[in-house]
């Protein structure tokens, strides 16, 4: 089985993503993880952000692996966890450039079924989080939800996780980020934020994680 996820930035996704997979006793997958791996590796490298071209040999060239050896999954960038480095602000803040990218997409795009591929066949389904999961990466998938909750809501939860990782933040930046996040990804040309036409679409604004997860674990018991 195939479950994804969809929604904008702070909507639930991840939280609810690995609850269900725990819950299901499948696997989980962060899509975004990899662009943000990508993100961090250009930083690094010192790439103009700006050069597809420069980006997409970048990520061809680069050693991106999704690690659940230790249980939670551990973003392995040419040999190093990266999994904390690619939760900072900047990274976040600079991921769209990635996310723009026909030719990085299509890379990850196609990394991003391969992992699915293997966890398919170690655990026999896999919840899959990200933006395009149900309408590029993953279109045929048995079950899709498309998460959603208030832009204030949405920043809340993100300033109180970015406060739990110990990085400094302000509210109103954060929403403002948010706005900004939302914009870039429902009017960028390729794969742009939508809701797949065959999702379940779910308002979290006013319900708990563990609510959320409840639901779609009846939706997917229903399903397999």
């Amino acid at each position: 089985m195939i479950i994804t996820i969809d929604g904008p930035a702070g909507a639930g996704k991840t939280t609810v993503a690995k609850g269900l997979a725990k819950k299901l006793g499948i696997s989980y997958l962060d899509t975004g993880a990899t662009y943000r791996a990508v993100t961090l590796a250009a930083i690094q490298a010192g790439i103009d952000l700006e050069d597809e071209k420069a980006l997409a040999e970048l990520a061809e060239r680069i050693d991106l692996r999704l690690d659940y050896s230790h249980g939670d999954m551990q973003v392995i960038l040419d040999g190093s966890d990266v999994s904390e480095q690619i939760r900072t602000s900047e990274v976040s803040e600079k991921s769209h450039y990635i996310a723009r990218c026909p030719k990085v997409r299509d890379i990850l795009v196609n990394l991003q079924r391969k992992i699915a591929k293997h966890l398919l066949q170690s655990t026999g389904g896999v919840v899959a989080e990200g933006r395009d999961q149900g309408t590029v990466v993953f279109p045929d998938a048995d079950l899709k939800f498309y998460l959603d909750a208030s832009c204030k809501v949405r920043a809340n939860r993100r300033y109180k996780e970015m406060l739990s990782r110990g990085q400094q933040a302000d509210y109103q930046q954060v929403l403002q980020a948010i706005r900004s996040r939302d914009e870039r990804d429902r009017s960028r040309e390729v794969a742009p934020l939508t809701k797949p036409p065959d999702a379940i679409e779910i308002d979290t604004t006013n319900m708990t994680a563990d609510e959320v997860i409840e639901k779609l674990y009846q939706y997917a018991r229903a399903v397999g």
